[in-house]
């Protein structure tokens, strides 16, 4: 049995010490040396045209580059090493900081960006953004993170629109806004939250208009506001809360035109603004009440009488005689 555990205790500080062995030294002490007698420059022999996406040799006018050129940092740093094809990019390459670690690293088929390209952080080497691509365009997800490793944000993407669901994060992670978007347009819901974990709102779009209810929150998640939308317009009713629960203004429209009777309140409830619309959105009645009920007028309803109002015909109207 003691031969056993002291066959286990070995073993374990053999594991410990080849662990701590093979871990990798910080990446600014693996930092890569221009070695200027060897290295081809970037900057000295070869010329890239925006126009035509290419590179060429400045040793040989109108002649395509062939081969590996180099980018050193003033420190005498390597920033860069491309491969070049016939004058288009080729293969995966890494930049680095001044510090040796690494930059990004991505990939190039025939002289456009494609697959997965990764940032990092300096020195820590953790990774700051992960993007994806397909022959050129944007097309997956992207994500970004802080230093601590949290993730900040996550989109996706479809030929370089945004397409599918984005999320924002605050710095512990803790979700702060998810979005839908459909070739590059807000579409479907969208919620924000608090660092808590409470919602501030949650609202809906249809190909970038909104469209849908829109609902806003107080802290303690009662309902603020509600608001209802069709295509870019308004369709329904919009209607106020206090952090009480209790109504404070009330308004209705079809089709972005006001209808019906719409109502302003004081805290307590009691009547503070009122307006009412006819047909086509029209104002027909308003008036309001002051802070001790006492009524202003300011547009008096000038419609038809009541049913079972009508004016008296006088003799005279009538055609009869009159008496002296």
């Amino acid at each position: 049995m003691k031969s056993l555990k002291c066959f286990l205790m070995v073993s374990l500080v053999c594991i410990i010490y080849q662990t701590g062995y093979t871990q990798k030294t910080p990446c600014f002490k693996r930092k890569k040396i221009c070695n200027f007698q060897y290295l081809t420059n970037c900057y000295e022999k070869v010329a890239f045209d925006t126009a035509s996406n290419r590179y060429y040799s400045r040793q040989n006018l109108g002649s395509f580059f062939d081969g590996t050129c180099t980018t050193c940092h003033r420190n005498g740093v390597v920033e860069q090493q491309i491969t070049i094809i016939e004058g288009k990019r080729n293969g995966t390459d890494t930049s680095y900081f001044p510090s040796g670690c690494p930059y990004s690293s991505q990939t190039f088929v025939n002289g456009v960006i494609h697959g997965t390209s990764t940032s990092y952080f300096d020195s820590s080497n953790r990774i700051k953004s992960k993007v994806n691509h397909f022959m050129g365009s944007l097309y997956g997800p992207f994500i970004a993170f802080n230093e601590k490793g949290d993730t900040l944000k996550y989109q996706e993407y479809e030929n370089n629109l945004l397409s599918g669901i984005k999320k924002e994060y605050y710095e512990n992670s803790k979700i702060k806004k998810i979005v839908g978007y459909k070739a590059g347009r807000l579409s479907g819901s969208q919620i924000n939250y608090d660092q808590k974990g409470n919602k501030l709102l949650e609202v809906n779009y249809l190909d970038g208009i909104k469209h849908g209810s829109w609902i806003y929150y107080f802290d303690d998640q009662n309902i603020a506001r509600t608001e209802y939308w069709t295509k870019g317009q308004k369709n329904g009713s919009f209607i106020t809360y206090n952090n009480l629960g209790k109504m404070l203004s009330e308004k209705y429209f079809k089709k972005d035109v006001p209808t019906g009777i719409h109502k302003e309140y004081y805290m307590d409830s009691k009547e503070k603004h009122v307006q009412v619309y006819g047909k086509k959105g029209k104002l027909i009645e308003e008036y309001r009440f002051d802070e001790f009920g006492v009524k202003e007028q300011i547009l008096e309803y000038q419609g038809k009488k009541r049913c079972g109002f009508k004016k008296k015909k006088t003799e005279e109207d009538s055609g009869g005689a009159t008496m002296d």
